[in-house]
């Protein structure tokens, strides 16, 4: 069994050298807060051949982190990671792939992106909700969002073109469809469904969506939040973003 202390890798017990050295393939959900994408890991996760449903909060710099990523996606799911997808998502800009581990590990990539308003308006209720400061504010967050999108452009330019695009509206109106395109493109022996597991820190702060939703075990489309209001310039910056993203992962997909 394998732990980490600090920077280091300790081995107990008996190491399965799959751990290590073993076969697999990696994927990465690229997106930004509050578009799904804890819902669409959930449903990734909760299939025989995939490994991982949650943010992992660290970058990939070095090969190293990618094989820390293996030991902690081991020790959670106690699959064998032979052959495997191993799964991780990434919301936020310091948690970075770097060349580096790009060129080595070539891995796969799905870019989730929901439309500013809906987005916006589900960061400013998790700010009511958390109490943190800056999702409660518009302009901070339409600032968030803005940003996110040109590093998502970023990562599908350097990808080598091996990349998913999907709208977060069509996960929940054409679930049926996505989720047969997305078994298909990622070559899986058993089809992907509208239904997935409950893990151990499934709902838990710090882990995507805590709110009620994600215990539902399915995919749903929720009711929004039309008591709130986003000032129309802030709205109007945010649409240009996501239609520039928009034009950009089209254009580089499959």
């Amino acid at each position: 069994r394998l732990s980490l202390v600090g920077s280091e890798m300790c081995i107990r017990d008996r190491l399965n050298p799959n751990v290590i050295t073993g076969q697999s393939k990696y994927l990465f959900l690229l997106s930004h807060m509050r578009s799904r994408s804890t819902v669409l890991s959930h449903v990734l996760g909760s299939h025989a051949n995939i490994c991982g449903y949650r943010e992992r909060h660290k970058p990939y710099l070095r090969y190293t982190d990618i094989i820390k990523m293996r030991i902690e996606l081991y020790n959670e799911s106690e699959k064998d990671l032979k052959d495997k997808y191993l799964l991780d998502k990434i919301l936020h800009d310091d948690l970075y792939i770097s060349k580096e581990v790009l060129k080595i590990v070539r891995p796969k990539f799905i870019f989730l992106l929901r439309k500013p308003e809906s987005t916006i308006k589900s960061i400013i209720n998790m700010g009511y909700v958390t109490g943190i400061d800056w999702f409660s504010n518009p302009e901070k967050a339409s600032e968030y969002y803005c940003l996110r999108l040109l590093k998502m452009e970023e990562y599908a330019r350097e990808s080598g073109g091996n990349n998913f695009f999907i709208e977060s509206d069509d996960l929940v109106n054409n679930t049926g469809d996505i989720l047969t395109e997305l078994t298909n493109w990622l070559e899986l022996d058993q089809p992907l469904v509208n239904s997935y597991n409950k893990f151990k820190n499934t709902g838990k702060t710090g882990y995507g969506d805590f709110s009620e939703n994600i215990q539902m075990g399915k995919l749903i489309e929720t009711r929004g939040y039309p008591e709130i209001e986003i000032p129309l310039a802030v709205l109007e910056r945010s649409e240009k973003a996501y239609q520039k993203c928009k034009a950009s992962l089209i254009n580089i997909s499959f």
